[in-house]
C-alpha cells in the first residue's frame, strides 16, 4: 500500500489533465491511497466521482510559487498545493509526491522539507530511459549545469541506490564524448579512476549519446546541461519519428491497409520505446520520495509518473541511494 500525494496543479495542462488520470489510477489500484493537493474550485466538480481511496486537500492558488524563487521558497513558509504536500510528506502523512511542478521548485522544497546527504550540495534529478532491453537510469537531468568529479562519483552512487534491489551487481558508465578513457575533461577522467576501482559493480567506462537506448548499461552518470540536452534531443528525434510512421500508414488505402496488418507487431515495440512510460524522474538525495513529472504530460505519461512513485516506495529508493552515499569517501 502506497499513499501518494498528488500536486493537481503542476504541468502545462493543471487539473484537467492531472485530476481524470488520477482518478482513473486510482480507481484500477484501490490498495494505494491518493491525496490530491489543490485549489477546492479546481476539483470540486470531480468529488462526487472519486473512488473512496481518494481524498481531497483544499489548499490556496499556486500563485504564490508563480512568483517565488527557489531562495524565496526557502526563507518563506507557503500555501500553495505543492508546498502543502511537502508539509504532509515531511510530517510523513504520505509516502511520496508527484507533481509537474518545474525543477527549480521541487529541488528547493526537497532541501527545505527534506535532509539532503552530506555527499551532495544539492538533489539530483534520476530519469528512467526508454531501451530495447534492460532498466537504464540517466542523472543528472537538470538539477545541475556541471559537475565536478566528485559529484559525478556521487551522482553514480545514487544510480546505484536505486538500481542495486534490481542487478547485484549494476553496470555504470559515465557519458562522455567517446569511450577512449583519455577523452573529455579533467572531471570524468577523474570519476573514470574512482570509479573503475569501485566494488561491487561493473563500471563500463565511457559511454556515447548514441548508446543510451541500447541497454547495454544501468546508470549514466552526467552533468545535468548534458543529460536534460541528451534525452530531450532524443525524445524529440523519437516524436518525429513515431510521427511520420503514421503519418504514412494513414496517406492512402492501401496504407492504412498495410498500417492495420503491422499495427499489433509494431505496438509493443512502440510501447516499449514511447518516451511518455519513461515519465517520472526521481528528486533523489534526500530522505523524501518526489517524482516530477514532465510539464506537458498527458494521461499515459502521469500513470507512469504514479507507477514509478510506487515503485520508489515499494524498493525503498531513498533508503538505499544513502546507504550507496555512505560509500563514496
Amino acid at each position: 500500500m502506497a499513499k501518494l500525494a498528488v500536486d493537481i496543479h503542476g504541468g502545462d495542462f493543471g487539473p484537467f489533465v492531472v485530476i481524470p488520470s488520477c482518478l482513473d489510477f486510482f480507481r484500477s489500484n484501490p490498495q494505494h491511497f491518493g491525496y490530491l493537493f489543490g485549489n477546492a474550485q479546481s476539483y470540486r466538480a470531480y468529488v462526487s466521482e472519486s473512488p473512496a481511496n481518494v481524498e481531497w486537500i483544499d489548499t490556496d492558488e499556486l500563485s504564490d510559487i508563480e512568483r517565488a524563487t527557489p531562495s524565496k521558497l526557502l526563507r518563506k513558509s507557503g500555501t500553495s498545493s505543492i508546498e502543502i504536500a511537502y508539509k504532509a510528506l515531511s510530517n510523513k502523512d504520505v509516502d511520496a509526491i508527484v507533481s509537474a511542478e518545474h525543477t527549480g521548485v521541487l529541488l528547493a522544497l526537497s532541501t527545505k522539507y527534506g535532509q539532503l546527504h552530506s555527499q551532495l550540495n544539492r538533489p539530483v534529478l534520476a530519469s528512467w530511459l526508454p531501451t530495447t532491453s534492460s532498466e537504464t537510469v540517466m542523472l543528472d537531468l537538470g538539477a545541475s549545469f556541471s559537475a565536478t568529479s566528485d559529484q559525478l562519483v556521487a551522482y553514480a552512487a545514487v544510480g546505484i541506490g536505486l538500481m542495486r534491489s534490481r542487478y547485484s551487481t549494476p553496470k555504470v558508465s559515465l557519458l562522455n564524448l567517446g569511450t577512449e578513457a583519455f577523452k573529455g575533461p579533467l572531471e570524468l577522467r577523474t570519476a573514470y579512476q574512482v570509479l573503475s576501482q569501485w566494488e561491487g559493480i561493473e563500471f563500463q567506462g565511457f559511454i556515447e549519446a548514441n548508446d543510451l537506448y541500447c541497454g547495454r548499461t544501468h546508470i549514466v552518470a552526467t552533468d545535468g546541461f548534458t543529460g536534460n540536452t541528451a534525452i530531450k534531443s532524443a525524445e524529440g528525434a523519437l516524436k518525429l519519428t513515431l510521427s511520420s510512421v503514421s503519418d504514412q500508414f494513414t496517406a492512402s488505402i492501401w496504407h492504412k491497409l498495410l498500417g492495420l496488418v503491422l499495427k499489433y507487431r509494431l505496438k509493443s515495440v512502440v510501447s516499449q520505446l514511447h518516451p511518455d512510460n519513461a515519465n517520472g524522474a526521481l528528486v533523489a538525495g534526500s530522505d523524501l520520495i518526489v517524482i516530477k513529472s514532465h510539464g506537458n504530460a498527458r494521461r499515459r505519461a502521469l500513470t507512469a509518473a504514479l507507477n514509478r512513485a510506487v515503485d520508489a516506495i515499494e524498493s525503498q529508493s531513498a533508503e538505499r541511494i544513502w546507504e550507496e552515499l555512505d560509500k563514496v569517501r
